[in-house]
């Protein structure tokens, strides 16, 4: 499991000397490239059932509707200039992850989501500064070239 990001204060004195907006709008894309990763793998392993079922709120859905609501949120805080990001499904199938994720007292826990996080962040740690730097060179080359950004 990898705790250290390798050159983190090289990149984000770059970053920081894009300007606000470029950088930040760059990090949140970053930061949702490195999630894909895993999100490609829960895809893969959520348990899908075989009948449609009625949500909490009474609404019939087929088979594979908590994979089909799967998807990762990237937020922003314009405070501290700081991402952050979430992979889960959406609020009709919190199901998903509340009874078959962590259990219940009569439904034995299948995991399927925490495996797949988890089993992705050297990946996406990589992918964070892979994606960075090349995304850097980028704006860099635009903007030797004379190209709005």
């Amino acid at each position: 499991m990898a705790t250290q990001l390798e050159g983190v204060a090289e990149l984000t004195g770059q970053l920081t000397e894009l300007g606000a907006r470029l950088a930040a709008r760059e990090l949140r894309g970053t930061v949702k490239a490195a999630l894909q990763k895993a999100e490609h793998r829960a895809r893969s392993r959520i348990p899908i059932g075989n009948e449609p079922h009625k949500t909490y709120r009474g609404r019939l859905v087929s088979p594979g509707y908590a994979v089909s609501t799967l998807h990762i949120e990237v937020k922003l805080n314009k405070r501290t200039g700081t991402v952050s990001a979430s992979l889960g499904v959406g609020r009709e199938a919190f199901y998903a992850v509340q009874f078959i994720e962590l259990g219940t007292s009569k439904i034995q826990a299948n995991p399927w989501l925490r495996p797949s996080f988890e089993e992705s962040e050297d990946e996406m740690l990589r992918t964070i500064g892979d994606e960075m730097r090349a995304r850097i060179d980028k704006i860099e080359k635009r903007r030797a070239a004379g190209k709005r950004l």
